[in-house]
């Protein structure tokens, strides 16, 4: 759309599949699919507005978010393009879970990409909001395949990808405090505890167990969350594209997050139909 021969509007509608919803690259032990219905429409100007549902195997009510984004588009220069955009999340809570809290809102999202022949050099910044706050990064590089075919395929691009994303966290720790402990065995006496509890084992712990405070304390973290390798094809006919993506993430601990690192995959499959407006050179 920004580097085309041709400046026009266009009204994309879309629907797509994901084998496993992740978070930052990770996964959580929880297997869980969804689909998403959406519409984008793009001003030959740059100007942008997008509509996109999610439904979600593992969150009660299913379709959640939905969210709305309104962004900008275009080139500083000829292979230099930028995008920012806003989002906001509409989340459908259930009655029957009073309680839960949706942490983040909203997100102002900043991109900037340069595109060469083959290749292209990207980073993406996203700054999401609400009752919480957290920062995304994320450089990325990407390769440019494209084959040019005939009969009812247009063409079929294939872009190897590869990306490292950064970020914040909060990382909850639950100290042990023994203040209460050693002023038990300060009034005591050590070496009457400790002949105390040769004799009664069981008791002396059950004592030390409740002598024993623990304070919850929390920490915000950042540092390299994720790496990530992929592969989308897009087959283009017409106005109709098929986008098949498959993706392998490696996820990092941040300071103090005890997750599990074990690299995970997932595939994606998306349909677009594009209905363009005022095609003119």
């Amino acid at each position: 759309l920004i580097h085309g021969k041709f400046k026009f509007s266009s009204l994309m509608i879309r629907t797509a599949y994901t084998s496993n919803i992740m978070n930052a690259g990770r996964d959580f032990g929880i297997n869980q699919y969804g689909f998403s219905l959406g519409a984008s429409y793009y001003h030959k100007t740059g100007l942008f507005g997008d509509l996109t549902s999610y439904w979600n195997s593992d969150v009660e009510p299913h379709i959640n978010p939905t969210t709305v984004t309104l962004g900008y588009m275009g080139s500083i220069m000829p292979k230099w393009s930028v995008i920012a955009s806003y989002e906001h999340f509409f989340y459908t809570k259930d009655d029957s879970f009073d309680g839960i809290l949706y942490p983040i809102t909203d997100a102002l999202n900043a991109s900037t990409y340069l595109d060469l022949k083959h290749f292209s050099f990207g980073v993406d910044y996203s700054f999401m909001f609400g009752h919480e706050t957290a920062h995304r990064i994320r450089p990325n590089m990407y390769g440019i395949i494209r084959i040019k075919t005939k009969g009812f395929i247009d063409e079929i691009d294939i872009f190897p990808s590869a990306s490292l994303l950064l970020g914040n966290a909060t990382i909850y720790y639950l100290d042990e405090n023994y203040s209460q402990l050693q002023s038990m065995l300060d009034q005591q006496g050590i070496n009457d505890f400790q002949q105390f509890r040769h004799r009664r084992p069981r008791l002396a712990q059950y004592l030390i167990s409740n002598y024993v405070t623990y304070q919850e304390r929390t920490e915000n973290v950042f540092g390299i969350m994720n790496y990530s390798l992929s592969l989308p094809i897009m087959i283009r006919m017409s106005r109709l594209t098929l986008s098949t993506s498959y993706y392998n993430n490696f996820p990092v601990a941040l300071p103090g997050e005890e997750i599990d690192l074990s690299p995970n995959s997932y595939f994606n499959v998306s349909l677009l139909y594009s209905i363009p407006f005022g095609l003119k050179k």
